[in-house]
């Protein structure tokens, strides 16, 4: 075999190994939704992948594992794409909200699946440390995405950084008590209003404007 086909058979072999793990998601994924994580196995995920149980486990070591990869995933996936949409007069901030009040008026039939998905994380501190993976990898992405927003910047500018995580702050407490609550509150209002707080500096004006969400 000759060098420079050596990087070429690894690539393939990345890709390959890529496309497995995704089939192992989508199959996590469509079995939580059909299921519920209590009716399903990691055995079932992998017959529904087509891949044996070991290939499974080289990739999950659980099934609440692959179900928590296919949520963040799917939905960084559709975040990305809104706030890359989002129109060009905006601000940074009036861009998150945009997008996160565009998401909202999408029909969402995975809502029980954000609330499972919710407790599952909140009651494992092995879900929580791998949900924390991906809450840098959202936090990335908002900030590239709305650092153009801020105009002129120096390179070293933070405050890109500083938005997303305070908007993925806002979001994940909005969240939370949505998950815990009895009542049964509006999720896409909790979090609108969260991030009208955060964009009025949680001042008394916040209250004005949280009609609008």
């Amino acid at each position: 075999m000759s060098p420079a086909a050596i990087p070429q058979a690894s690539s393939l072999r990345d890709r390959n190994k890529r496309r497995l793990r995704q089939r192992i998601v989508q199959s996590a994924m469509a079995l939580v939704g059909a299921r519920g994580l209590a009716g399903m196995t990691a055995d079932a995920i992998a017959a529904d992948a087509e891949v044996g149980r070991a290939t499974f486990f080289r990739y999950f070591d659980s099934k609440e594992a692959a179900v928590i990869v296919g949520f963040y995933e799917q939905r960084l996936t559709a975040l990305v794409e809104v706030l890359d949409a989002a129109p060009a007069g905006l601000g940074p901030m009036d861009a998150v909200i945009w997008t996160f009040r565009q998401l909202g008026q999408r029909p969402d039939r995975q809502l029980k699946l954000v609330r499972l998905h919710a407790r599952m994380v909140t009651s494992s501190p092995v879900l929580r440390a791998r949900a924390f993976e991906f809450h840098s990898r959202y936090e990335q992405a908002i900030a590239n995405a709305v650092a153009a927003r801020f105009g002129r910047r120096r390179a070293d500018d933070i405050r890109p950084r500083l938005l997303a995580a305070a908007a993925l702050a806002v979001v994940q407490a909005s969240i939370e008590t949505w998950a815990e609550s009895k009542d049964n509150p509006d999720l896409t209002a909790l979090v609108l209003a969260g991030l009208e707080h955060l964009k009025a500096g949680f001042s008394p004006r916040a209250d004005a404007v949280k009609a609008r969400a």
